[in-house]
């Protein structure tokens, strides 16, 4: 199935509310010096310019309505207090009840949401979990580990994708470093999953859903966009 887009579509990642992730080279560097791409989203980004997506990144400020404005596809990398994981440095890891609502109106009128977390999600200070949630889908605090499907490492998974989806348009594999795993309501739709010998097995990995005439993709997992993983 082909995934049919405006002729232009502007991409926001959200790079300042103490994320791990940076499209912008110069700064992966700053954060990880002996080794950006475990910081770096710039080969992700480079990628989707090459497709003809307008590509940014919010370096500041919070977000609100005028910031969304002209915005097609919010991105919310994972963001951390700064003493568990080098972090862009600005702003705060824990959205406001004003951006959680600039959010949400904005995916109900038309917008994309995707929200990057990570395994064991509780512990970094982040509220990305309270955005998901209110859309239906739930950040579980836990590493998914798979001793049979995976891929150099038991952390290292492979997951199994779940029918044929948009958001899976011209996917051949998935593969989630380090995940956490997703719980998602009657209203969503699971795109990848642990395998049935993982634990938690079966997990939703990957999970997209609807909200008035938005959609909302959570993946687990930021590493799987990164430059070392993509």
């Amino acid at each position: 199935m082909s995934v049919v887009r405006p002729a232009s579509v502007r991409i926001l990642v959200d790079e300042a509310h103490q994320q791990a992730w940076s499209i912008r080279p110069e700064v992966a560097a700053r954060m990880q010096p002996a080794h950006p791409g475990d910081s770096s989203y710039a080969k992700a980004a480079e990628l989707l310019r090459r497709r003809d997506f307008v590509v940014e990144p919010l370096t500041g400020g919070r977000l609100t309505p005028e910031v969304l404005a002209g915005v097609s596809v919010l991105v919310l990398p994972h963001g951390s207090d700064p003493k568990f994981e080098a972090t862009t440095g600005v702003g705060s890891a824990s959205y406001d009840d004003t951006e959680i609502a600039a959010i949400r109106s904005f995916v109900e009128s038309g917008g994309g949401l995707v929200i990057l977390a990570e395994s064991e999600q509780d512990k970094y200070g982040s509220n990305v979990a309270d955005i998901a949630a209110g859309f239906g889908i739930t950040i579980e605090h836990t590493t998914v580990q798979d001793y049979q499907r995976h891929h150099q490492a038991p952390s290292w998974v492979e997951s199994e994708t779940t029918g044929s989806h948009p958001v899976l348009s011209d996917v051949e594999a998935l593969i989630f470093y380090r995940s956490g795993a997703l719980g998602v309501d009657a209203e969503a739709t699971v795109l990848a999953r642990s395998s049935a010998a993982a634990a938690p097995a079966s997990a939703p990995l990957l999970a997209t859903t609807t909200s008035g005439a938005g959609r909302v993709v959570v993946a687990a997992d930021s590493d799987l966009f990164g430059d070392d993983c993509i």
